[in-house]
């Protein structure tokens, strides 16, 4: 079977809550978590339907099983504290147009869909429905989540700073809106 994509409705959110919860990698010991990846970050019902609602959740499924989720917020300073906030600061310092880019992620793949391009498939999905409206897509992953980082970097992101929040280094991730798209993006600077 292959792979589809969509934005995602608000059926879908016990089932994105639930990928993110499983993602948190709560348990595990801290090389456990480097190796498999880690979500940050606390969703309920209300803080997804507003993610919904602005730029999107967007779901990759096959044969009507979600195998994996991409969440993307509008980026601004009223941005929560902390990596978020700092994320938009950094994007701003390299140089990105304020009010032209977007913040992607988290993003969660179901355990029995590793390794099958749903990262790809997603960012193909965020990337055709965003780009018309930003110029770039950009995220932060921490530096010890080593699973996160190979997988950003193999897809051809840039990392175009880095920051630290009380005990964790961050890096940030820049990708140009079309990237990932099957067609060419519209007119955009990058």
């Amino acid at each position: 079977m292959t792979l589809s994509t969509r934005k995602a409705t608000a059926a879908d959110r016990a089932t994105v809550l639930a990928l993110i919860d499983a993602a948190r990698g709560d348990g595990l010991s801290p090389q456990e978590r480097a190796e498999r990846g880690f979500v940050q970050g606390r969703f309920d019902e209300d803080k997804l339907a507003a993610t919904e609602a602005t730029t999107g959740v967007y779901v990759a499924e096959e044969d009507g099983r979600i195998a994996g989720a991409a969440l993307t917020a509008p980026a601004s300073p009223a941005l929560d504290e902390g990596p978020p906030r700092r994320t938009w600061e950094a994007a701003l310092h390299a140089g990105l147009a304020q009010d032209r880019f977007y913040l992607y992620g988290p993003v969660v793949v179901d355990p029995d869909f590793r390794g099958r391009g749903v990262v790809r498939s997603l960012l193909r999905a965020v990337d055709a429905n965003l780009r018309d409206r930003f110029d770039h897509g950009v995220l932060f992953v921490e530096k010890s989540n080593h699973k996160s980082l190979a997988v950003h970097r193999h897809l051809g992101m840039r990392e175009a700073a880095e920051f630290t929040v009380g005990e964790r280094a961050y890096a940030v991730f820049v990708f140009a809106s079309g990237t990932f798209c099957d067609r060419p993006a519209a007119t955009h600077a990058v």
